[in-house]
């Protein structure tokens, strides 16, 4: 049998929150659908100690702040040296758009911070510069130990404020890592921070995939001796076998609703797609036919699941329609095509493919047109979406082991967000909590 190769708690610091005086609401000032979108000039001048700090806060707010505006990739940052307004706090009592137009700005985001005992708060007022105007500010406040919660909080609401959608820094990215000996599932921010193993089985733990609602993981572990599937719960840490039929229950994949798992399982002599219910009871399978297919992924209204088999002399994905039960192949160039993972927005399918020396990041859109190559350096596996459907999180070998990169689907990046002497893989994106 061919083995098909690519099968690899928010705790909210923040007590309270003041929304600042905003004079423009339901403006879209970027429209991140747009075909020929592109990046703004952002001007960030450097954050204002308003009183207190503690030694190396406000670094720390300063690297977080600009590593989330860099990989949201929608900005160019200005060259702070011909800044105007020298020192002064900039907000929008003082703000002089004039001086700003100058140095060719759009945008304008000024941040102040300050601690007061056990707590820090932070601040931030965005200007339309072009049009001259206020567009909105809000003031966080928390324990300092929440201070990078609090800056992820204000670039998603920078981003809503200019694009209408969520931002995606306060979401998760679960993995696999094998920094204990052996393969465990941890978790992870968006930047690479806060990272922590969330399985310490002594086993094998692969193929984490995120229930919609986001509070808890499916994975695939071997502690009883076979590839079983299990359903971990963030908050309390609870764990439920949802299937242990003999052979593989892996690379599995949630339905929108929640309400099915799809899934590799073993069939009569090869593996199948097989449903689950939420509960991992009443199996019903999907493919039968002689090849072997993994790593099923939902279309977002529910209605397909494309799959990977390896019937055309290799593996290639297809897409198979629940409404008729009709299959139709996706790809046909290339050998060797696997880990799809469809759009939250349903336009594309991310995959990767086998290319002369390693695997490289593509997306296709579900009716086979509009390949594009993502990635170009290194072996590339993995590829999993953020919930905007523009960024795109994968496990890229790079002459050691493998580490995490994200990109987006319009040739942004790539920004590496870990960096570890141990391997870091197939990663999985939450959703944005429900």
């Amino acid at each position: 049998m061919q083995r098909i190769k690519c099968l690899y708690v928010f705790f909210a610091f923040v007590i309270g929150l003041i929304f600042l005086p905003a004079t423009v609401e339901g403006i879209i000032y970027i429209d991140i659908g747009s075909p020929q979108i592109r990046k703004f000039y952002l001007a960030l001048p450097e954050i204002k100690d308003l009183g207190e700090l503690p030694h190396g806060m406000k670094e720390e707010v300063e690297k977080v702040l600009t590593q989330d505006l860099i990989i949201s990739d929608l900005f160019y940052l200005k060259d702070r040296a011909q800044f105007p307004q020298g020192t002064v706090y900039v907000t929008e009592e003082n703000v002089d758009f004039t001086a700003w137009k100058n140095v060719e700005a759009e945008f304008l985001l000024t941040v102040g911070l300050k601690a007061e005992g056990d707590t820090v708060s932070t601040e931030f007022r965005l200007f339309d510069v072009v049009q001259g105007v206020y567009i909105a500010g809000k003031r966080y406040r928390g324990e300092q130990e929440g201070v990078r919660v609090m800056v992820h909080k204000m670039v998603d609401e920078v981003i809503k404020q200019l694009t209408g959608e969520r931002g995606i820094f306060q979401t998760k990215i679960a993995f696999v890592t094998d920094r204990l000996g052996n393969k465990e599932i941890a978790l992870m921010d968006v930047d690479g921070n806060n990272e922590h193993i969330i399985t310490n089985n002594s086993s094998i733990n692969i193929s984490p995939e995120w229930h919609p609602d986001g509070k808890s993981l499916l994975y695939t572990c071997f502690r009883r001796r076979n590839p079983d599937l299990y359903q971990l719960f963030l908050s309390s840490k609870n764990v439920v076998l949802l299937s242990a039929a003999p052979g593989p229950n892996a690379t599995s994949a949630w339905s929108p609703d929640g309400k099915r798992i799809a899934l590799m399982m073993r069939g009569s002599d090869n593996t199948e797609i097989y449903l689950l219910d939420s509960q991992g009871k009443n199996p019903v399978q999907l493919t039968k036919s002689w090849d072997n297919k993994v790593s099923p992924t939902w279309s977002p209204d529910g209605k397909q699941i494309a799959f990977v088999a390896d019937r055309s002399r290799g593996p290639q994905i297809y897409i198979f329609d629940l409404p008729t039960g009709k299959i139709r192949r996706l790809t046909y160039e290339g050998k060797y095509n696997c880990s799809p993972a469809w759009s939250p927005k349903g336009d594309k399918i991310a995959f990767a493919r086998q290319e002369e020396g390693g695997f490289q990041i593509y997306t296709i859109r579900p009716d086979g047109t509009d390949v594009r190559r993502l990635t170009r350096e290194g072996s590339n596996e993995s590829p999993s979406w953020a919930p905007n459907g523009r960024h795109i999180v994968y496990a890229s070998r790079r002459g050691g082991n493998y580490e995490l990169y994200i990109i987006t689907a319009d040739g942004g990046g790539p920004w590496k967000v870990t960096s570890s002497i141990s391997n870091e893989t197939e990663p999985a994106w939450a959703p944005w909590l429900q």
